[in-house]
């Protein structure tokens, strides 16, 4: 017996625990539940002693980092968290409003911790001769928050069955009036009247809408053009470092907040799995190109911008993105981007020459032109196929791939699978080039590429050869210029690119070629070539953590994000910078006689660049590197 009694004691406590957590009473009534723009709230009633009772509601956050505001938020910023009666209703307050949580002070504005709140509203149920239920309307207010605010709820009117009591005094109940034809002028003030309260305070951020379907995209174009105001569209993701760069930079600006604010701000993610947006964006638009802006007026007019800028201080550009915003004349995109490509195309292919495994391709070549111009033969035009070989090679390459890809260019660019097999591909790439396994091609395939061959189809055949065999060195870089011209959304992109990159790397062994003298002055293959072959694999490594911070944004790891990758940046730099002075050694590597100049300056600037990583998991922001880590705010 006193068994049974203890079990029945602690199943009471255990259901007591678990309404406390669940923000109800013992004994609770559920009236409704409300779910809207990222907060469920769940509605009960707790009764007492004859006609005093108390409103129970449940205000849970859909997203685990949003908070909402006190029930006693004073001023024009934000929205209070409430349940409150429709004023001449069957709902009568009896006590003032309560909550489970104890708010703090951000920013002046008095805030909840992150999660849910329980409110508690003290009311006088109704009498009625019968005891029946009563209509009754309670009013909910909300807003939830986190770096950016999402769509506040205000005075939600939430209809409820109240009870009532049974002989005591007969509370009038109004009675509703046919609804009246809808004012559509009225409704667009009433919506403009919101838009400019959310205005009020630009350090809020950008009101975004986050549409997940076609749907719920074309949903926010309509309610932006029922208030009578624009859309505007920004087609974003992830994977665009340009869109993340201009998120963390330009669209903090305030001025810029107040214009998207103007509107409605519709962010659209067009990486997967959001494969529907995309395709949406290719139909409804016309293009892939990300950033990309679209301003859509009320009368449907559009202007669009494309335009890559990441400094706040460049007023005359800033300039023009405002009125843009405000309506006027948009932008294609500009030379910075462009220019910003073929920067790119032409230092990989120069790094690239001076990578371990292209240097050895340099004797073999002036040694192959030598006998062909021993033979009497023209050494211009077989430099001219040799160099035509190389540059056919990669732009079959960029040829290929968009083929393959077609219309999906952004999509398969952002896809995380794509990231991860580039991230492990650059990993195995620099654990190659640190010495843990040999990467090459067999010596037969090697052969029959080209090797022996001469004439004009031999020279041709050569310069293809070089391009293969130097596949481990070339991946990286030829993947970097690929992986910016995809993103483009562009395929004719990726064949210029591939043609510049591809041209940068001819162009030096078309010189050579027509003048073999030249390789007399070629430094010769040493200790220097193998430390140029860690370096090389250690920048590898930490380059494939760009591509792992993509993966984990679109899967959720927690793992790889900002503070990860500077981590790992930084050792990279540092470490590299020891071992160019010689602190430490491999098995490969000579002993370090000397510091010289060239070694020690080399040496500084690795050691810079990681005491500069360094500095961005102390706060500091990394300007353009910010773009890299889609899921961390920038300091």
């Amino acid at each position: 017996m006193i068994r049974a009694v203890r079990c029945v004691i602690l199943l009471l406590v255990w259901a007591s625990f678990l309404a406390c957590l669940s923000g109800r009473s013992l004994g609770a009534e559920h009236l409704a539940t409300l779910t809207k723009n990222f907060v469920s709230v769940e509605i009960s009633l707790e009764r007492g002693a004859g006609s005093s009772a108390t409103l129970i509601g449940v205000f849970t956050p859909t997203l685990p980092t949003l908070h909402l505001y006190s029930v006693d938020l004073k001023g024009e910023l934000g929205v209070p968290t409430r349940l409150e009666p429709k004023q001449g209703g069957a709902l009568v307050a009896a006590g003032a409003l309560t909550a489970d949580q104890k708010p703090h002070v951000v920013d002046d504005l008095s805030v909840y911790p992150e999660g849910p709140v329980t409110v508690r509203l003290p009311i006088t149920l109704p009498g009625t001769a019968d005891g029946a239920a009563v209509e009754a309307t309670v009013l909910v207010s909300y807003m939830a928050c986190d770096q950016a605010c999402r769509n506040p709820v205000i005075k939600q009117a939430v209809t409820i069955q109240l009870p009532s009591v049974k002989g005591g005094p007969i509370t009038a109940v109004p009675t509703i009036a046919p609804a009246a034809a809808v004012d559509i002028e009225a409704l667009r003030a009433v919506i403009r009247e919101e838009l400019s309260r959310q205005n009020a305070d630009a350090t809020s951020g950008i009101r975004w809408r986050h549409p997940h379907t076609v749907a719920d995209a074309e949903a926010a174009m309509a309610e932006a053009k029922t208030a009578g105001v624009a859309a505007f569209l920004d087609f974003t993701g992830p994977s665009c470092n340009n869109c993340q760069v201009m998120a963390k930079s330009i669209l903090r600006d305030a001025a810029v907040i107040k214009a998207w604010n103007t509107g409605v701000p519709i962010e659209i993610d067009t990486d997967p799995p959001h494969q529907q947006l995309a395709d949406w964006q290719q139909a409804r638009f016309r293009t892939q190109n990300r950033p990309l802006y679209v301003r859509i007026a009320p009368d449907g007019t559009e202007t669009r911008w494309s335009e890559f800028f990441d400094d706040t201080r460049d007023r005359a550009t800033m300039s023009r993105f405002l009125a843009f915003l405000a309506g006027g004349q948009g932008a294609d995109e500009g030379t910075g981007s462009g220019s910003r490509f073929w920067l790119l195309a032409m230092f990989g292919g120069l790094i690239t020459l001076l990578m371990p495994c292209t240097y050895p391709m340099i004797p073999f070549t002036i040694n192959f032109f030598a006998k062909q111009a021993a033979g009497g033969k023209s050494v211009l035009p077989l430099a001219a196929f040799y160099a035509s070989g190389i540059v056919a090679c990669f732009v079959g390459l960029g040829v290929l791939i968009t083929g393959i890809f077609q219309s999906s260019l952004v999509s398969v660019a952002g896809h995380p699978i794509t990231n991860l097999v580039i991230a492990l591909l650059f990993i195995v790439l620099g654990l190659s080039l640190l010495g843990a396994f040999l990467l090459r091609l067999p010596f037969g395939l090697e052969s029959k590429l080209g090797g022996g061959r001469s004439g004009y189809l031999g020279a041709l055949v050569m310069g293809m050869t070089f391009a293969v065999t130097a596949f481990s060195c070339t991946a990286p870089f030829a993947g970097s210029v690929l992986a910016e011209a995809v993103a483009s959304g562009t395929w004719t992109r990726a064949v210029e690119g591939m043609a510049v990159y591809g041209g940068t790397i001819a162009i030096p062994f078309f010189i050579l070629a027509m003048s073999p003298t030249l390789l007399t002055r070629i430094p010769r293959a040493g200790a220097w070539m193998n430390e140029f072959k860690v370096v090389g694999g250690l920048v590898e490594i930490a380059a494939a953590f760009k591509f792992l911070a993509i993966c984990d944004a679109s899967w959720g790891w927690g793992i790889i994000g900002r503070s990860t990758t500077l981590a790992a940046w930084s050792a990279c730099g540092l470490v590299i910078a020891i071992y160019l002075l010689g602190l430490i050694r491999s098995a490969s590597d000579t002993r370090v006689e000397s510091v010289g100049v060239s070694r020690l300056l080399l040496a500084l600037a690795f050691l810079s660049l990681g005491l500069w990583m360094g500095s961005g998991l102390c706060g500091h922001n990394l300007g353009m590197i910010e773009g890299f880590f889609p899921r961390d705010a920038a300091p």
